[in-house]
């Protein structure tokens, strides 16, 4: 009992004692760390977060701080006391406090005048850069003097626009005088694409097409969104099909087509270089800048990433990576080791001999070039210049070379599609919205190019090829490879088969013959002839409308101008063509010819010179197996005869019988 007494007076001295210690402990552990109470935001605000605070005088500010006399302003570039809090919850320093960056701030009021901002602490690395570059040395910026820390934006979101108005803070765009196509590139370039040369780069496509006012425009989700039927709504399922997160050159070509296909107003890819992750040690040295193979050939830097952007169902932006050969097929950037591949190329036309400015180019490394002027191409197509420059077309549009061909990228004529020639048309032209005119346009426009009627004076003709036709009537073009497989060779010379005397024209029995052979050898499918017009060469005096252009005769009659060639194309290993003249005869009748099917002749009424000659040239063709021809005509009369004589006796016996009896 005693000693419970006992305990509970020590228990009762040590609580008195303890209590008033507990209460200072917060104070000792603050002294002890050296720390204070955290300024919240809104405490700051309370002055800096109003517009009032620019209205005020000097002495009323001053009433707000502690003064700090004697002690000098710093630079503030464009800042303002006020700070915007809406936008800096949206910038890329919403999650900081203020006094994470003004760290003199230990209580309020603070002092009048504090000390800049040191952004080491967090962008120590992007500091060490720009503390390197020659921008920094001649222009001692500090960092807010270009970016506002209390509105900054994340880079990414950035438009290109915004990138360039930074920059444009100080530098003009009276400047570069001296680069070529100034205006083009100030428009697909942001600074910083040349100006920090180690800023991580790539070049980035988007879907367009032509709006109602005729200017390019960017395709929403709104409007692709039907193209996504059976892919959740997701465009990057439905474009890269295969689904390995590489977009292929045929999967882009098979998703444009089909916008097409959904009047969708010429829809194409567009490309923009883009600075991913920017590199602020900038320059504006000679050998860096002025440099054009820095950008102009396969290795430039932003060939690296080859992105493809869609829009997704959230208004926000899905981006998947694009196979780097459709820079081959779809050249953005005018690229030194992609013109080589070209027919100006093949053909040795160096830059300077279109770009005649560009003489002096590096001349004593100080890159004196003029203004760029419009190149010539007269001095090597003269021909071709004067009989555009006759045309209606021209008279009318007054559109220069390039404005429809590309001379970074043209390959030969021949080599060029139907569709490639009709897209060069459309580039100006919609086809659905004239030619209402033209009976069976579908037809028309499925078969023929455009200067098939819009260039009377163009050289045309008759082009066959092998093809497969499946059972259900698919027709498939049949390349080297696929011939090989079929006559079971490695590597078939495909000219000597078909040419078999060797003399560089095809007859029809050399045709006939490996087209019987090539059925033997494919037991499923039909291997015949495949057939189009096409123009040979071309001709640049396009014509006006009602004029020879509706002039149906001009094709829908034995004269028309493309029977007067015929050709067969002949595939090479390579994906190479061999062109050889066909035989006249494959046209005359004697087996079913492919170009009769869909294809009508008008104005046939009466035997022409052309009908004779062609008869003659048939009967040559035939040899002496007129003689058998004759006999059998002869042959097939007489059973005419005697058959037509018999079924007349036979419908008039009971005629014969009533005259009989009549007697």
């Amino acid at each position: 009992m005693n000693i419970m007494r006992c305990d509970l007076r020590t228990f009762r001295f040590a609580r008195c004692l303890i209590a008033p210690l507990f209460l200072l402990l917060p104070s000792f552990l603050f002294l002890w760390v050296g720390v204070s109470f955290s300024i919240e935001n809104e405490e700051c605000l309370e002055c800096h977060g109003t517009r009032d605070i620019l209205k005020m005088s000097n002495e009323e500010r001053l009433e707000m701080v502690i003064p700090t006399p004697g002690k000098r302003e710093v630079r503030k570039g464009k800042l303002t006391l006020f700070v915007d809090y809406e936008g800096f919850r949206t910038s890329v320093h919403k999650s900081l406090k203020c006094v994470d960056c003004h760290s003199e701030i230990a209580e309020l009021p603070h002092p009048q005048r504090m000390g800049i901002v040191n952004c080491t602490r967090c962008h120590k690395e992007i500091v060490e850069h720009y503390e390197e570059s020659k921008h920094a040395k001649v222009s001692k910026r500090l960092c807010f003097e270009c970016h506002n820390p209390h509105t900054t934006t994340p880079f990414r979101r950035l438009s290109m626009k915004d990138r360039m108005g930074i920059c444009r803070q100080c530098h003009k765009e009276d400047g570069h005088r001296w680069l070529p196509q100034r205006e083009l590139h100030f428009r697909f370039l942001e600074c910083t694409v040349c100006h920090a040369p180690k800023a991580e780069k790539g070049l980035y496509f988007h879907l367009t097409a032509e709006g109602g006012d005729g200017k390019r425009i960017t395709l929403s989700y709104k409007e692709l969104k039907e193209f996504t039927r059976g892919y959740e709504g997701n465009l990057v399922k439905a474009i890269d099909r295969n689904g390995n997160g590489n977009v292929e050159v045929h999967e882009i070509n098979r998703f444009i087509a089909k916008l097409k296909e959904g009047k969708v107003r010429s829809p194409r890819l567009d490309a923009e270089v883009l600075v991913l992750r920017p590199y602020h040690n900038y320059t504006d040295e000679v050998k860096h800048i002025k440099d054009c193979t820095m950008c102009h050939f396969k290795d430039a830097p932003f060939y690296d990433q080859v992105m493809l952007r869609v829009p997704d169902e959230r208004g926000g932006l899905q981006t998947v990576r694009m196979d780097k050969a459709i820079i081959g097929k779809l050249p953005p950037i005018p690229s030194k080791d992609y013109y080589l591949t070209t027919i100006h190329g093949k053909s040795g036309v160096e830059c300077i001999d279109c770009h005649a400015d560009l003489t002096i180019l590096r001349e004593a490394e100080e890159f004196k070039v003029k203004e760029m002027k419009t190149p010539v191409c007269e001095k090597c197509h003269e021909k071709v210049m004067a009989e555009y420059k006759n045309s209606t077309h021209h008279k009318v549009s007054e559109k220069i070379c390039f404005g429809c061909h590309d001379p970074h990228s043209s390959v030969p004529f021949k080599e060029l599609s139907v569709e490639q020639r009709k897209a060069i048309c459309v580039k100006c032209h919609d086809p659905q919205r004239g030619h209402e005119w033209l009976p069976q346009k579908e037809l028309h426009f499925k078969y023929l190019e455009c200067t098939m009627c819009h260039a009377p004076q163009a050289e045309k003709g008759v082009v066959f090829y092998l093809q497969r036709v499946g059972k259900k009537g698919t027709e498939e073009r049949l390349n080297y490879e696929d011939l090989a497989q079929l006559l079971e060779m490695k590597s078939p010379d495909l000219v000597k088969l078909l040419d078999s005397n060797g003399n560089g024209f095809l007859e029809d029995k050399e045709v006939l013959s490996i087209l019987q052979l090539l059925n033997v050898k494919s037991r499923r499918d039909t291997i015949n002839l495949g057939v189009k017009v096409l123009v040979l060469k071309p001709s640049h005096n396009y014509t006006a409308k009602d004029t020879k252009a509706k002039d149906c005769s001009l094709c829908h009659s034995s004269g028309a101008g493309f029977y007067s060639k015929l050709i067969m194309e002949i595939p090479e290993h390579g994906s190479g063509i061999r062109t050889l003249p066909l035989d006249k005869s494959i046209l005359a009748g004697i087996h079913r010819i492919p170009v009769t099917s869909d294809f009508y002749l008008l104005g046939e009424s009466r035997i022409s010179k052309r009908d004779i000659a062609d008869l003659i040239f048939v009967v040559r063709k035939i040899g002496y197996k007129w003689l058998d021809i004759i006999g059998i005509f002869f042959l097939l009369a007489g059973l005419g005869f005697v058959s037509i004589h018999g079924l007349i006796r036979i419908l008039t016996i009971g005629i014969r019988k009533r005259s009989h009896k009549g007697r």
